[in-house]
């Protein structure tokens, strides 16, 4: 399973502020469902990432045997291609989120990540 988000900031392991004790980098990720998460960046793609870039983040479980999920940002997804993602997944999450303020039997929100 994949979810699109959007980049609200970036956390640089030699960013100002910041002591690290490892060079990994981090996202602060607006999810499609209003979620707001601090994820991993893949280390291919790390140099690349922007603030308010479109990203694409791994909630694959971590083994077969594992429940917990890998939650780490592993493509970026610019221009056109992610503002429609972006759009698709509002839109469904705009409808489920009138469905339960109306009281129809919708999904409950948000949705667990962790199970």
């Amino acid at each position: 399973m994949f979810h699109i988000g959007r980049v609200e900031k970036i956390v640089l392991p030699k960013g100002k502020g910041v002591v690290s004790a490892d060079a990994t980098v981090q996202a602060m990720v607006k999810m499609w469902d209003d979620n707001l998460l601090l994820l991993e960046v893949d280390q291919k793609i790390a140099r690349d990432i922007r603030e308010e870039d479109f990203v694409i983040a791994d909630y694959r479980p971590m083994s077969a045997d594992s429940p917990n999920r890998k939650m780490i940002v592993t493509k970026i997804v610019r221009g056109e291609l992610g503002k429609a993602i972006w759009k698709g997944f509002a839109k469904e999450f705009d409808k489920r989120k009138a469905k339960t303020e109306s009281g129809q039997g919708a999904v409950p929100m948000p949705m667990p990540y962790i199970r």
